[in-house]
């Protein structure tokens, strides 16, 4: 009697991935379909895991499978990626690594730069708290700069970082010469943080 050995949820995926792997490459040419089917396969591995894509990159493009920011969904994000076959044209990365903080968040017609926030660092037991000065803050708009603060966040430091090794975040207006009293620009936030996954 001949024994079948049953997939996993993740090798069933990565065989998907495999078999879709041009469509996926070239995501461009119907991303809405393609977006799709790739998200209702990771629903079929684990409910709330979310993806990226890099762009091409020497013939090759980053996948990014991602817990969106959700503590619990990590064992899922790693053990997928533990069972990602050899794929020459990718690179499998897990959770949302740091981005160039070259950029800025627009919210609710309200936009911000990562030139719009200072900070300090201090001890939050075994994790780094953070103050956020940001520039423009005030209680009417707190929700609004205090989302988009997160989102730069998320880019400097990458979605691991921010939920395993972040403290508290409190968020104040920026004083009108955050250098005099010893505040750092955000710029700086990295050096206060070890970016690697263990």
């Amino acid at each position: 009697m001949r024994l079948f050995s049953r997939s996993t949820k993740q090798q069933k995926f990565w065989a998907w991935f495999d078999r879709n792997t041009e469509r996926l490459f070239h995501f461009e040419s119907d991303q809405e379909a393609i977006f799709d089917e790739l998200g209702a396969a990771l629903e079929r591995v684990h409910a709330g895991l979310t993806f990226e894509f890099g762009p091409v990159l020497n013939g090759k493009r980053e996948f990014i499978v991602s817990a969106d920011g959700i503590r619990e969904l990590f064992p899922a994000v790693r053990a997928l990626v533990a069972a990602a076959p050899d794929l020459p044209r990718w690179v499998v990365i897990p959770f949302r690594p740091p981005k160039d903080l070259s950029f800025s968040i627009d919210m609710g017609g309200s936009t911000l730069l990562p030139t719009d926030i200072w900070f300090s660092a201090e001890p939050d037991g075994e994790r780094v708290g953070l103050h956020l000065f940001i520039r423009g803050l005030t209680e009417a708009n707190s929700d609004l700069l205090g989302g988009a603060s997160f989102i730069l966040l998320d880019n400097a430091l990458g979605e691991y970082v921010v939920e395993t090794r972040v403290g508290f975040i409190e968020r104040l207006p920026l004083p009108d010469d955050p250098q005099s009293l010893g505040l750092q620009p955000f710029e700086a936030i990295r050096s206060h943080f070890d970016l690697t996954i263990h």
